[in-house]
């Protein structure tokens, strides 16, 4: 029963954390409004983390995690990949909030270079996005592969904001049309 007890607590925080995301920015969230927000007391707070920052801290390695999987699973299946993207960020709040512009630096830098490294194994192997034809340089490439990693962070944070009205998969099939 602790343990249930425990995981409550925690998943009161997160989804407490996720909406004071949606008014403001990390930095200026709290623990009395974290505390307020799930109903909980700060000691409450203080018997799982030291701080906002340990809290968040746990959460992304956890999420470092299961990211990981996803990304191995379908390193191959650039469409797989995007799709499990945006059906997890559509179960995971926090994960969503995170990646907002009140979110955190480490995990949107976290998903922008697994985007990247994504992107460059399916242009080696030759799959969806191709330069190749465009002959452009090495430098050019990059540029590109940057250009299509930030277009498809931005379109992830536009979802978020606009409160992910369109299903995963209707988001997928859009970046994939845009990809080509």
């Amino acid at each position: 029963m602790k343990n249930t007890k425990k995981e409550k607590t925690k998943k009161a925080l997160e989804e407490a954390m996720a909406n004071l995301l949606k008014e403001e920015s990390f930095n200026t969230i709290t623990i009395t409004q974290l505390t307020h927000a799930a109903h909980l007391s700060r000691s409450s707070f203080y018997t799982h983390y030291k701080d906002k920052y340990e809290m968040i801290d746990k959460y992304q390695q956890s999420l470092f995690n299961k990211l990981e999987y996803i990304f191995d699973k379908n390193s191959t299946k650039q469409d797989k990949t995007i799709l499990e993207i945006f059906q997890f960020l559509n179960r995971e709040p926090l994960f969503a909030a995170l990646l907002s512009e009140n979110g955190t630096k480490e995990i949107q830098d976290f998903l922008k270079n697994k985007f990247k490294i994504l992107i460059k194994h399916n242009l080696q192997i030759g799959d969806s996005i191709s330069f190749k034809h465009k002959k452009l340089s090495h430098v050019e490439t990059e540029y590109g592969i940057m250009y299509i990693i930030n277009a498809l962070f931005g379109v992830c944070q536009m979802w978020i904001a606009r409160g992910k009205i369109e299903s995963p998969e209707q988001m997928t099939s859009f970046i994939i049309k845009m990809m080509h």
